[in-house]
């Protein structure tokens, strides 16, 4: 691995999560969250890092679509970061706040304290809570951003505000997608992330592919449901268990479920949870 993509520019919550996954690796920053996903299809990334969910908001939908689509691409690391949103204005500036910048993730997680504090402000959304300070300078007009907690740190920024997201408990989980899987090191900390749809929805579909995890003692951690685009009322299901996909009992259970689903496709087996 000698680079990873992510959602630039530096100074978001996606770079702090590629430095804590490796300071050797190259970072190459994009400008949205798609355009992170289609560098690994297209070479121009190795590896990229995502966020997969968040606490307050919910899972990304761009990044389960890409995971369910038909490649080789593979989640080999997962991490959790605290999310601490800090609301700022520039220093040159009234303190009026027409407008608010900031990625629509961390809008939303702060919706409660802009409805309570500047319920007249426009809201505008900006490609990374780090691009909301350029969006805000280029607008040209009294406003204010919305970013992370370092960003007080910048040339002519002023802070107003600081952990202002609705919600004291906001994690972000990222993951790191690449072309390759890791060997089964120790079963005990590893977690496996699979995705299964039907061709044909029946009653107790989705039982059959719970309950070989069930008879089996194997953990289910998570399961999702997301559309599949191909028709209405067509489902993935999206399900992350505890062990690594070469235990023998994972790979009974799965040889179970893959009877009785259209799709069955491993997401990647991977060391459980870095906190920082």
């Amino acid at each position: 691995m000698s680079n990873i993509g992510y959602l630039g520019p530096k100074g978001t919550y996606s770079y702090r999560a590629a430095e804590i996954f490796s300071t050797s690796l190259k970072k190459i920053p994009y400008n949205t969250i798609n355009e992170v996903l289609r560098s690994l299809e297209n070479n121009s990334s190795e590896n990229i890092i995502v966020p997969l969910e968040n606490s307050i908001h919910g899972s990304i939908a761009e990044v389960l679509d890409f995971l369910a689509k038909k490649n080789n691409f593979k989640i080999i690391k997962e991490l959790e970061l605290q999310i601490n949103h800090s609301i700022y204005k520039l220093k040159d500036q009234s303190e009026i706040i027409d407008v608010i910048f900031s990625h629509p993730q961390a809008l939303g997680q702060c919706y409660e304290y802009i409805s309570s504090n500047y319920p007249k402000a426009e809201v505008r959304h900006s490609n990374s809570t780090a691009n909301s300070l350029n969006d805000l300078i280029n607008y040209g007009s009294n406003g204010a951003f919305i970013g992370p907690p370092w960003m007080k740190d910048e040339p002519g920024v002023l802070l107003i505000d600081k952990d202002i997201q609705s919600s004291k408990n906001n994690v972000t989980r990222f993951v790191v997608i690449g072309g390759y899987r890791l060997s089964n090191e120790n079963n005990n900390f590893y977690k496996t992330s699979l995705v299964v749809s039907f061709d044909d929805d029946s009653p107790g579909s989705l039982l059959k592919v719970i309950e070989p995890f069930a008879e089996k003692g194997i953990n289910m951690t998570k399961i999702e449901s997301r559309p599949t685009k191909e028709k209405l009322g067509n489902y993935y299901f999206f399900i992350d268990i505890e062990g690594h996909v070469d235990e023998t009992k994972i790979q009974l259970s799965l040889n179970e479920i893959e009877e009785n689903v259209g799709v069955l496709k491993i997401l990647g087996s991977y060391p459980r949870i870095m906190r920082n």
